[in-house]
């Protein structure tokens, strides 16, 4: 089959889900051609795409992809939303995939609710997979060691570490994660407010570094990295306080890692990631935010949970021997489902 897999310019989650499925598909024996399309020449391009690989099949990523899709060819088109639409002109581009799409997938199942809701009329849940971790590069307590140093911290700092993962856009909502920090900072004093590292990059950076100097926040802004997983496993704290998400893949990344506190607010899919196994908490609230931290940042380790020693050796999830983490293979769909939702909607 000739696919043509199409996506606004993006980064992050949906561009790391592509670079999958691609493969994927790739690796199934089919004829997978990749299109970033965005902005006023996002429709001649499709359709200049869909005739040069003589495609069979065009699947778009995302409202804005997926509208330009529908407008642009009459091939059976299939829409994957990964974000619920967050204003007007996000309404009416999800009406008109819903109307046109010959199939809409949604990566969590309320995205489903809302394409049938808009007149979707086959509408199918297809999971977003977060690929394995790459192995360790360094031992645990070095990778410790090393997060601790970049973010300046002393051999006597027993705070623990807490790590965001995501762009600076506001979908994300570190404005309340600083502000949370804040709210700890008057409340129970600058010694208490736990050292964050946020890697990631995006428009937010200036104003998001103004409020951590204004404030003299323990905030470092890690920018783009490549090495998340190792971040993972150096990392005591995991905490995502976005405003939307769908199946986020460095929530799951966080799990398998195996980061032993975990905060994250109650949006889309997280629900069905966490499976009931991490505390969640409301969007927006930066005064749950900071209690929620503040738990995650004092709270005793689990009685199974040994303090590292030169002799320990990292888990399988980069940790020394973690408290029995749940079994997120068996928990989670695979990346064999991910791929079979995506060629049974090529396929009708």
């Amino acid at each position: 089959m000739r696919i043509l897999l199409v996506r606004a310019e993006s980064t992050g989650g949906i561009g790391v889900h592509l670079d999958n499925l691609t493969r994927g598909l790739r690796e199934a024996g089919h004829d997978v051609h990749p299109l970033v399309a965005s902005g006023n020449g996002a429709i001649p391009a499709i359709r200049h795409a869909v005739r040069r690989a003589a495609a069979d099949v065009v699947h778009a990523h995302g409202l804005r992809a997926g509208a330009a899709a529908c407008i642009a060819t009459r091939k059976r088109t299939v829409v994957t939303l990964h974000n619920a639409p967050s204003n007007r002109a996000g309404e009416l581009l999800l009406r008109l995939v819903a109307q046109r799409a010959d199939v809409v997938l949604g990566a969590s199942h309320d995205l489903v609710e809302i394409a049938a809701r808009h007149g979707a009329r086959d509408a199918r849940f297809a999971p977003v997979v977060a690929p394995a971790l790459p192995a360790p590069t360094r031992s645990f307590l070095e990778l410790k060691a090393g997060l601790r140093s970049e973010l300046g911290l002393s051999a006597e700092d027993e705070r623990r570490i807490v790590l965001a993962v995501g762009r600076l856009a506001p979908q994300k909502d570190y404005g309340t994660l600083l502000k949370a920090l804040t709210i700890t900072q008057d409340r129970y004093g600058p010694g208490e407010v736990p050292p964050v590292a946020i890697a990631g990059e995006g428009p937010q950076r200036a104003a998001l570094q103004a409020v951590v100097d204004r404030h003299r926040l323990p905030v470092t802004f890690l920018g783009y990295r490549t090495d998340i997983a190792d971040l993972l496993r150096a990392a005591d704290v995991f905490v995502m306080c976005s405003t939307w998400e769908a199946r986020p893949l460095a929530l799951q990344e966080a799990l398998r890692a195996g980061v032993r506190h975990i905060v994250a607010t109650d949006v889309g899919g997280v629900a069905e990631v966490t499976a009931g196994h991490v505390p969640l908490i409301a969007p927006g609230d930066p005064e749950a935010l900071c209690e929620a931290l503040r738990r995650a940042c004092t709270e005793p380790e689990p009685a199974a949970v040994a303090e590292p020693d030169a002799s320990t050796e990292p888990s399988a999830a980069g940790s020394p021997n973690p408290a029995a983490p749940p079994d997120w293979n068996a928990i989670w769909p695979t990346s064999d489902d991910e791929l079979r939702a995506a060629v049974d909607a090529y396929s009708g």
